[in-house]
């Protein structure tokens, strides 16, 4: 029997952001690869069109770009085909499966990185190698811990942007602890916040949580 858009967003939300913990995630990930984006498009997904949109006015001068939890490179095709972006681009993910579904669509990436993200955020790449760092849909339960974001930014140049998405305070006690942690950030001038866009991240399955894209320089 073929379930609802309701159906598919609550199994979603079931399997991969409230499951026990990140290794179940990841087994998820391991089989869900084939199927990912055209579920994700039948929701309506939008975290990763709002990221791209936001590279996109702030593009001029990229050079190097690393795109993080890219899983199948939605955020990525959209900054090569849609946006134009001919220069570096680099793209890394926790899940073997999910990186081969980004590397068939034929992206022309320089690296393709296979790495957990852990607490401390660190990265096999060098410091200050990127002009901009997108990342949608892995600042969440399982996924990205909250204390790995200055770690991070190491990997930006001065004045580069982070560009993510993450959901609004009020979602759950991981949305609250993120906003509390980079409005310390941002208090200790660690980054600045450039802009930022709230939306409904899976419209077509009449998601009523609120999503943010932000926009992030580092000092």
């Amino acid at each position: 029997m073929e379930i609802t858009k309701r159906e598919l967003y609550q199994n979603i939300r079931k399997n991969v952001i409230k499951c026990k913990n990140p290794m179940e995630s990841q087994e998820i990930y391991k089989g869900w690869g084939e199927k990912y984006d055209e579920e994700l498009d039948t929701l309506n997904y939008q975290s990763p069109h709002y990221a791209a949109k936001m590279f996109g006015k702030y593009s001029d001068d990229v050079k190097a770009v690393l795109d993080i939890g890219t899983g199948t490179g939605k955020a990525a095709e959209l900054i090569r085909n849609k946006y134009g972006y001919e220069g570096v681009l680099d793209i890394l993910d926790a899940n073997l499966g999910m990186l081969v579904q980004a590397d068939k669509k034929g992206l022309n990436v320089r690296n393709i990185i296979r790495h957990w993200v852990d607490q401390r955020g660190e990265l096999p790449v060098k410091d200050e190698s990127y002009d901009v760092i997108t990342c949608t849909g892995s600042f969440s339960s399982n996924h990205i811990p909250v204390t790995a974001v200055p770690g991070l930014i190491k990997s930006l140049k001065q004045g580069g942007l982070f560009i993510l998405t993450v959901g609004i305070p009020e979602n759950n006690s991981y949305t609250l602890e993120f906003h509390r942690f980079l409005h310390n950030m941002i208090d200790a001038k660690e980054v600045e916040l450039v802009e930022k866009e709230e939306y409904k991240n899976f419209p077509n399955a009449l998601d009523e949580v609120v999503h943010v894209v932000l926009v992030l320089k580092r000092s």
